[in-house]
């Protein structure tokens, strides 16, 4: 689940435009925070969660779309 997360997180922010150094230094973002979320290497707390949906300009309902379809179907026939 982490990578699928860092995974939207990622897309979203380049479909966007963001610059990952000014993102991060506009959002408060640490950079080596965003870094290892987006490429699947730490779990994000949800309030940092939150903070980065947000600051993506995206809804929760949105972005929760957009995991549901970046994660593979047999992720839903475990119990994960």
């Amino acid at each position: 689940m982490q990578k699928a997360i860092g995974r939207v997180i990622e897309k979203i922010r380049k479909q966007k435009n963001f610059k990952f150094t000014i993102f991060c230094y506009e959002n408060d973002i640490s950079k080596t925070t965003l870094y290892m979320i987006e490429k699947g290497k730490n779990k994000p707390y949800v309030t940092s969660l939150c903070e980065i949906i947000e600051a993506l300009g995206v809804s929760y309902k949105e972005f929760g779309v957009l995991l549901d379809n970046e994660l593979p179907p047999e992720y839903w026939n475990n119990e994960n």
